[in-house]
């Protein structure tokens, strides 16, 4: 569900074939967004169109001619599966490039990306206001990759080793949206790059350590300056617990007020910062946009 809808931000109403987004709050309409997504120019969006109800910003889009991703899984063929995948990723690739729209001012819910079933371009939702629906990008590109490998995993028409392996990408932290992009149509990456800028700056920082292959949405919040992580609530301070092979106590997070370090705790399976293995009760440094991984389990770091 759209978290703009759960935070009370807009209503939605139907509208026919079409359906529309009625803002709560009429100051955080984004007067530049909106005549951004009216230029010619901008591709990829269904036509939104801002009018009043009883006296309230109503974004009216024009979706009826085509169908939504969601009513169309169990019908597509595995190829036009992975072209959709395709064409979204690309869609959203042109969003962080142009500069002028937010990716995280997109509607990422299934039932809100629509599909040209004739050609099979994607047509995205862009809201115009000034309140996000995820806090960041690697937020946003968290939720739509953690969203993509339930499908996968859930959808038995569509899981088979192509899409499989799609799965294993899309969980991989050290593949971008890019990178992904390019795998898919069958371009090799070579000199993977973290996915999201570093800052070494830890003074007065928020660590959020958030799961990026995870049946659900878990985000972790480092609260204290020595942080035990694992899947037993009673013996940690954040727990993990929809991964039985995450130990019990399985590491820690510490912060000395000008770095942060990870170090295991001689958990079963193990602790990793960007694949490398971390050797048991030795701290490892660790920064913004790394992926660690406990177990099996990858997770973003995010300090900010």
């Amino acid at each position: 569900m759209n978290a703009l809808l759960e935070k009370g931000v807009i209503n939605e109403l139907a509208c026919g074939a079409n359906f529309s987004y009625i803002l709560n709050d009429n100051s955080q309409f984004l007067l530049t967004d909106y005549k951004v997504l009216q230029s010619q120019g901008i591709n990829g969006f269904i036509k939104c169109m801002k009018m009043l109800h009883n006296g309230k910003t109503e974004f009216f889009y024009m979706s009826g001619n085509f169908k939504t991703f969601a009513s169309i899984l169990t019908s597509i063929s595995t190829e036009s599966f992975m072209t959709i995948v395709a064409n979204l990723f690309n869609n959203i690739i042109e969003v962080k490039s142009n500069g002028f729209l937010s990716c995280q001012n997109i509607d990422i819910s299934f039932d809100k990306i629509f599909i040209d079933v004739n050609t099979l371009k994607v047509n995205l939702v862009y809201i115009p206001v000034s309140k996000k629906a995820f806090n960041d990008n690697a937020a946003f590109e968290n939720e739509l990759r953690t969203n993509l490998v339930k499908l996968i995993n859930s959808v038995s028409s569509i899981s088979n080793e192509k899409t499989m392996q799609l799965a294993m990408d899309l969980s991989n932290g050290m593949y971008s949206l890019e990178d992904i992009f390019n795998r898919i149509k069958g371009i090799k990456v070579t000199n993977v790059k973290p996915r999201f800028e570093s800052d070494n700056s830890h003074d007065n920082k928020i660590m959020r350590i958030v799961a990026m292959n995870a049946p659900m949405h878990v985000e972790i919040i480092v609260d204290k300056n020595e942080f035990i992580l694992g899947k037993n609530a009673s013996m940690v301070d954040g727990a993990i617990t929809f991964n039985k092979s995450i130990s019990r106590v399985h590491c820690k997070v510490t912060n000395n007020g000008a770095q942060f370090m990870l170090t295991d705790l001689g958990s079963a399976n193990g602790t990793y910062v960007n694949k490398v293995k971390l050797l048991p009760n030795q701290p490892h440094p660790i920064k913004n946009s790394d992926v660690i991984r406990l177990a099996n389990s990858d997770f973003q770091i995010m300090i900010g």
